[in-house]
């Protein structure tokens, strides 16, 4: 009965160490150049401000079956003054 045991125990140790001792194969790496884009919109709408970074991002895309993957970075604007001013700029940072 020890015996039986202690060949299990054994033969795990064995599984273990020869599957520490296989190499790691690493994947292929893909790195991805980010780049901004911007949108702006004069009447104030964050959608079309959106769109326009997204849309300028997308005909940037080095072909056009590859998905654009983005993500925004900043919201800024502007608002009041003498003239009502509604500016929106919203950055986009997108990879293909």
């Amino acid at each position: 009965m020890l015996a039986q045991k202690r060949r299990a125990v054994l033969a795990m140790l064995l599984v273990l160490a020869v599957g520490l001792a296989t190499p790691l194969v690493a994947g292929k790496v893909v790195t991805a150049r980010l780049t901004s884009f911007s949108g702006t919109s004069d009447e104030g709408s964050f959608e079309d401000a959106l769109q326009a970074a997204v849309r300028s991002a997308a005909a940037d895309a080095p072909s056009a079956d590859r998905p654009t993957v983005w993500k925004v970075t900043r919201i800024s604007g502007l608002t009041g003054g003498s003239k009502s001013a509604k500016r929106i700029i919203v950055t986009v940072e997108a990879h293909w």
